[in-house]
């Protein structure tokens, strides 16, 4: 009798194994597939720090349609909007200038079929904070920004998409996804049509993302962003890592033992070196990617929920082999898996321009192979002819630096000490406005190799004119046209000319023109490297025309006072 219920019950648990052994195996269900499939992080147009307006002469309608062409059918618009309000903690109105360039990015998106994502990329207020604990601020912005945008937008058309918040880092996990649900909340109130994409807290970590409980609206995408391994893509200190990642170089994708390098400089003697050692050999390959991209495949399904790869990127220095193969690695994982993705930016440190220098352009400037990479094709040639018409057509159309807005064409610029981008009440509106010269203060832009190439033949012919404002006869300022920083073989010369209040008697609070001949700038004495982090005396090396690729203005006062610049243009005389 006791052997016989003993077989019973092995049966019983036999059969109960087998069951569970069948349901286990059973694939998931697919998830409804999104109507757009790869794309781009529109970066530095309706993105940077405080202070002023962003570049919203970046893009345009023309690169729209090679962005088309190349086969984008997303693109997530990365907006600073905590920089772009009336107030200086990010919870004010936005600056109307900048909505209404959204309104027509909007527009050609809508022309086009792209989808678009208004992306509230609202990383400076937070970035003092590590943890972006602050969550009473974090819900303020939030209200701010989306009971202006949910309004604004309710009634375009569905290509357009919400995305409520940028890598959130908290502390608190379960805070956030409070904050986000009432950020859900707030959008429906005004918008029930538009699709809401969310993330996850931990910089939309994907092993953050699996964790993740979804919320009860239908109509959400779960985003989340993959740099893995993060040691290979991070390479040369991408995103402004520690230091121990400054040095970090030359590791290769897949793993290769054979080519791993001695770790160097600051990478040297860290926990760098236990994870190459151990952790590395099962990271860097095909496996890893694919194995950790199917663990969000496998949660969406899980749940039937719609995901999306909302950054992905390897930084531009890697060796080319290398990266490529990581980038084809990572797209074919998501097309694999139906994951839509987009990459972190066209130009900078994980876009598909030919380097991270500032001079380069879209579409000028694209690396074909990893274009090819990331999934995309070359535009057609009739395309990129019509993209920077006023660009190529200088000297013969002039070249506007500074409008209020910087110029098409430059990427970058920063300044230092007392001064800002910001409206004035007078007709100039936005203009460049410096508080206390006596602290010294500059500006450098970046100028587009497109222009700068043309210099050289015409310096005796090109003149800068700008707009200035003095409050003080003392008052001046000094241009500074600087070459590429090579570190000590190719120091960066510069050539100056100074303007000053004295120069322009009877102007004093009143805007007047000053036109600077380009032939006045004359040969500096010496120059600062920020690669060799030296000053060097000038000997018989000089400014070269070839290697121009800056403009530098600092402002100088022997007394505390204001004064402004504006309409900063290159011309003809």
């Amino acid at each position: 009798m006791k052997s016989r219920l003993i077989c019973v019950l092995l049966a019983v648990f036999v059969a109960c194994f087998a069951f569970v052994s069948c349901a286990s195996t059973e694939p998931l269900p697919e998830v409804e597939p999104l109507p757009f499939t790869k794309g781009v992080d529109l970066t530095r147009f309706f993105e940077r720090g405080p202070g002023g307006l962003p570049n919203l002469n970046k893009y345009d309608e023309a690169d729209f349609a090679c962005l088309k062409a190349m086969g984008v059918d997303i693109i997530r618009l990365a907006c600073s909007f905590d920089n772009f309000t009336d107030k200086v903690d990010g919870t004010g109105k936005i600056h109307e200038i900048v909505l209404e360039k959204i309104d027509q990015v909007c527009d050609w998106a809508e022309k086009y079929k792209i989808y678009l994502i208004i992306d509230n990329h609202n990383s400076s207020t937070f970035d003092t904070d590590p943890h972006r604990s602050d969550y009473e601020l974090m819900w303020a912005q939030l209200q701010s920004f989306w009971s202006q945008l949910a309004p604004r937008y309710k009634d375009r058309s569905e290509y357009i998409l919400y995305e409520v918040m940028n890598e959130p880092n908290c502390q608190s996990a379960s805070k956030f996804y409070k904050i986000q649900q009432d950020a859900i909340d707030l959008i429906r109130s005004y918008d029930t049509k538009h699709t809401i994409i969310v993330t996850c807290t931990n910089w939309s970590s994907p092993d953050d993302l699996i964790k993740m409980k979804p919320y009860k609206d239908p109509n959400l995408i779960y985003t989340f962003h993959f740099y893995d391994p993060e040691r290979f893509t991070g390479q040369y200190g991408t995103f402004g890592r520690g230091e121990e990642w400054q040095d970090l170089a030359d590791i290769p994708f897949p793993y290769d033992k054979a080519r791993m390098p001695q770790l160097k400089g600051r990478s040297k003697g860290t926990y760098m070196e236990d994870y190459f050692k151990n952790v590395y050999p099962k990271e860097g390959t095909v496996k890893y990617i694919n194995d950790k991209i199917k663990k969000i495949a496998d949660w969406s399904r899980k749940y039937g929920v719609r995901t999306f790869a909302g950054e992905i990127g390897a930084n531009v220095r890697i060796n080319p082999v290398d990266r490529l193969a990581w980038s084809e690695t990572v797209v074919s994982a998501l097309q694999d898996n139906n994951i839509p993705y987009c990459v972190w930016g066209i130009e900078g440190e994980t876009g598909f321009l030919t380097s991270i220098a500032h001079s380069k352009i879209f579409p000028d400037d694209i690396d074909e192979a990893a274009l090819n990479a990331y999934g995309f094709t070359m535009p057609y040639s009739y395309l990129t002819e019509q993209t920077n018409l006023a660009l190529k057509d200088f000297p013969n159309t002039p070249f506007v630096v500074y409008d209020g807005v910087v110029g098409k064409g430059i990427t970058e610029r920063y300044y230092w000490g007392e001064m800002a981008e910001t409206p004035s009440d007078d007709p100039h509106g936005w203009c460049f406005k410096v508080w206390d010269a006596t602290q010294g203060n500059g500006w450098k832009i970046w100028l587009p190799n497109i222009i700068t190439s043309k210099f050289e033949g015409y310096e005796g012919s090109l003149v800068f004119s700008f707009s200035v404002k003095f409050t003080s006869k003392d008052q001046s300022f000094t241009l500074h046209l600087r070459d590429t920083d090579g570190g000590e073989e190719l120091m960066p010369w510069a050539k100056c000319t100074t303007v000053s209040a004295l120069a322009l008697q009877n102007s004093l609070g009143e805007w007047v023109t000053v036109e600077v001949p380009v032939s006045s700038f004359i040969e500096e004495d010496g120059t600062w490297s920020d690669i060799t982090q030296n000053w060097q005396e000038r000997g018989s090396d000089n400014f070269v025309w070839s290697r121009f690729e800056s403009l530098w203005i600092e402002f100088e006062s022997e007394t505390p006072g204001e004064f402004y610049v504006d309409d900063i243009v290159v011309k003809m005389k």
